[in-house]
């Protein structure tokens, strides 16, 4: 069976150098506490020891991976239509210009 590596980022990397920034985003880890499962290769353990200080690494069998579904928000057709009808009211009333109690009409 194949090894992986969950990858945690636990430290910042506010004032790190920028290669060390751009190792982070090479390995795919985005925000504190962010979580990534890569391939044991040595590339990636390569990367992982340049920025040792900022992770915690564990070793887990490919059987112990679950795979990452992104949720879908329920879509609510009601509310999506009420959301664009505001809008339209919210624009027709930017476009209307005001009479100031003057009659244009001769």
């Amino acid at each position: 069976m194949a090894k992986k590596l969950r990858i945690r980022q636990v430290r910042s990397a506010i004032g790190r150098a920028f290669d060390q920034k751009g190792t982070l985003k090479a390995l795919g880890i985005r925000k504190l506490n962010g979580t990534v499962i890569k391939d044991d290769t040595p590339q990636i353990r390569g990367m992982i020891r340049k920025i040792r200080h900022l992770l915690v690494v564990e070793e887990i069998e490919e059987k112990e991976v679950k795979p990452q579904v992104k949720k879908s928000k329920p879509q609510n057709i009601r509310k999506e239509k009420k959301l664009e009808d505001d809008r339209k009211e919210k624009i027709d009333l930017g476009v209307k210009k005001k009479n100031n109690g003057k009659n244009n009409e001769t």
